[in-house]
């Protein structure tokens, strides 16, 4: 096999097994067993659980379907294949001004691998302190806020999985009015998932004090966009290579592990 095609294939591999790992997460968000699942999809019981096990490798088609049947709905979003996984100079800028406030006994890293390898996710952030790690999520436009939410969450708990410890979740929002537009909409997901407050948060970080619990970080940007230089030389984590595309690709079936769920 040439090492272009093994790539498409790791790829194409690690795409339906994230794939299979959000839909048992919306499946038991929405309190559905995969018999009701499959019943509504006219389906048997065992080919949903082929799904979320990765045993098959459904098309975009299928993908929307399923999403459909567990109440959510298919997004398909594109990232750099390698190098920073933190898109812009906006998302550095937001990072500097995170770990310019951190107090010094915070161990502060960027683009942090939340699994082992063949799983390609990163977390944008990390602070490791004496008692817990925080995993801060950061989103410049949050478009889509519970599935960046969604997708936050599992990130969490692959790393505490990874690290052994509790983790507590920070989603790093900008506080522009266009930033507060897009979260108002879902004021009552913000208060159930992030019970402590913005101002607590910023406590803890700048304190080193620990989180009592999840939070969702409006951050001002002061520091000038030469800062996003002094991020990307203090960048220390392992750079993992990334994935085409996330768990809600269009991908073909894979050989060898039995491609006809539907």
């Amino acid at each position: 096999m040439k090492p272009s095609e093994h790539r498409v294939r790791v790829a194409r591999d690690d795409v339906v097994d994230a794939f299979g790992r959000e839909l048992q997460t919306a499946r038991s968000a929405a309190g559905l067993s995969q018999r009701e699942v499959a019943k509504r999809l006219g389906r048997s019981q065992s080919a949903i659980s082929r799904l979320e096990s990765g045993l098959t490798s459904p098309n975009l088609r299928i993908m929307a379907r399923v999403a459909r049947a567990v109440g959510h709905r298919l997004s398909v979003r594109l990232f750099p294949a390698d190098g920073i996984r933190l898109r812009d100079s906006g998302q550095l800028v937001l990072a500097e001004e995170i770990r310019a406030a951190a107090h010094r006994s915070w161990q502060v890293r960027l683009e942090v691998p939340v699994a082992p390898p063949p799983d390609r996710r990163a977390a944008d952030m990390v602070l490791t302190g004496s008692d817990e790690a925080v995993l801060i999520e950061i989103e410049r436009a949050p478009r889509d806020f519970q599935a960046q939410l969604r997708a936050a969450q599992l990130k969490r708990v692959a790393l505490a999985e990874r690290l052994g410890r509790r983790v507590v979740l920070v989603l790093a929002v900008p506080d522009t009015t266009s930033g507060r537009r897009a979260i108002a909409p879902h004021a009552a997901i913000v208060r159930s998932s992030f019970p402590v407050s913005s101002r607590a948060a910023w406590a803890s970080v700048r304190s080193g004090q620990p989180l009592t619990g999840d939070a969702l970080l409006w951050v001002r940007r002061r520091t000038r966009a030469t800062s996003v230089h002094a991020v990307a030389a203090s960048h220390d984590a392992v750079r993992q290579p990334r994935a085409r595309s996330d768990a809600r690709a269009c991908m073909k079936p894979r050989q060898g592990k039995g491609s006809r769920a539907f």
